[in-house]
């Protein structure tokens, strides 16, 4: 599951995730904001805050069929989720075309100033 939830700031699109992330919350949730605020704010800063229950995306929406291909994106922050989020931002951090970074659920206010600092550069 995938949910819009208030901004953090003018032209951080702010999400909420849990569960499993399917193709359909793609295209109906993330996909329509991306391009709305590449068009009002001229670049894409993401704020996404994951629960514990994080299990990532349908296998079906990645399989090959090209239903999910990330857009391209200034700056992304994941706050929270299970361990292995850290670690994947660790991991594909260095091969993302924006720039990424995680920060436990308990550094919160952290993961706001940088996703406004990247916001505003």
């Amino acid at each position: 599951m995938l949910c819009q939830i208030s901004d953090i700031t003018k032209g951080v699109i702010s999400l909420f995730v849990s569960g499993r992330i399917s193709a359909e919350d793609y295209r109906i949730r993330l996909q329509p904001a991306i391009e709305s605020y590449r068009k009002d704010w001229g670049k894409v800063c993401l704020y996404i805050e994951a629960d514990v229950l994080l299990e990532g995306w349908e296998f079906g929406s990645l399989a090959g069929s090209g239903e999910v291909q990330f857009p391209q994106f200034d700056a992304l922050v994941f706050v929270g989720g299970p361990d292995w989020v850290g670690n994947s931002v660790r991991l594909l951090g260095p091969f993302m075309q924006g720039e990424i970074a995680w920060f436990p659920l308990l550094e919160k206010h952290d993961a706001i100033s940088w996703i406004i600092k990247h916001s505003q550069q």
